[in-house]
């Protein structure tokens, strides 16, 4: 996240760097050579901050992407997409958005491109879902600015009916389990093609990795969506809170309603969380994009 915001700063940075040269033909060389001087100390500090943000995480031997689908609001029959992952290591797994890193992905290939990765959905929800598979530990946190709240810290303990039931996903033979949970059935496919364990959201305790979700009525909904390795220059980092914030987790509830709805250039401008931080976030942040900003009437657990 720290990285994500830093390289939308060098994306302001440049743009307006650009957008200034444009309106302004006899633009002298001293005016180029300050705006890369700029963008690469803009670039040096990103990298000096990512350097000592993730200098104690664990480094993931490679990702699973999704794509969810999720029929949030069956009155209005609208439906939320987000690209997620689950990174994977032996000891710790992390279910987390998939936003952060396919736009970096897509500005390191396409360092001179206009708009975006049209195969992303952007949308963003910044919750965390921490599994250790010796154990059946699961952490739940969430990240409002530079706030970090641990909402729900449990052990995994689902269980799965394991089926001989078959079938292939992408390259990988998988096997079907299911169970009941959280008002739904489920089913989920999982392999034993791809090293060690990683699911969704809370859908561990399988022996394999999950690739697909969903419910019996096909209202949510996980879909594999490839295999996610590391590139030069973007490190698959699995990265769990240094801290967690002082505000009691009681008032978070609103906290996060706020943060998912408000004007950005109000509440969170005025709201000091800011200056906590003392790294480099863009003049305005954008409120959450993800589905805490939906009104919701089909909640993924129902009880």
């Amino acid at each position: 996240m720290i990285m994500k915001k830093t390289i939308f700063s060098t994306i302001l940075l440049l743009s307006l760097g650009l957008s200034a040269s444009a309106q302004n033909p006899g633009h002298n060389r001293r005016g180029e050579g300050d705006r890369e001087a700029a963008a690469k100390e803009m670039q040096a500090k990103m990298k000096e901050e990512a350097n000592a943000y993730y200098a104690n995480a664990d480094t993931a031997e490679y990702g699973i992407r999704y794509r969810l689908k999720y029929l949030f609001n069956k009155e209005k029959n609208l439906t939320f997409e987000e690209d997620r992952i689950v990174l994977i290591t032996p000891k710790v797994t992390l279910y987390q958005s998939y936003e952060g890193i396919g736009e970096t992905r897509w500005r390191l290939a396409n360092p001179n491109g206009q708009g975006g990765d049209l195969g992303l959905a952007y949308h963003l929800t910044p919750d965390y879902y921490f599994y250790y598979p010796a154990t059946g530990r699961k952490v739940n946190t969430y990240r409002i600015i530079s706030e970090e709240f641990k909402l729900k810290d449990f052990t995994c303990d689902n269980k799965w009916n394991i089926t001989d039931e078959e079938k292939t996903i992408g390259e990988y033979k998988c096997r079907k389990a299911t169970i009941s949970k959280g008002g739904r059935d489920w089913a989920a496919w999982f392999t034993n093609d791809l090293p060690h364990v990683g699911a969704p959201r809370d859908f561990n305790g399988l022996p394999g990795v999950v690739l697909e979700v969903a419910d019996k009525d096909n209202e949510v909904r996980w879909m594999f969506n490839g295999i996610v390795n590391h590139v030069e220059g973007d490190t698959l980092f699995i990265k769990y809170p240094d801290r967690f914030s002082d505000i009691p987790v009681e008032r978070f509830p609103k906290i996060l309603h706020i943060f998912a709805t408000c004007d950005q250039s109000n509440y969170l401008q005025n709201s000091g969380i800011y200056d906590k931080h003392k790294g480099s976030y863009p003049l305005k942040y954008r409120p959450s994009t993800g589905i805490d900003a939906c009104i919701i009437d089909n909640p993924i657990e129902k009880e």
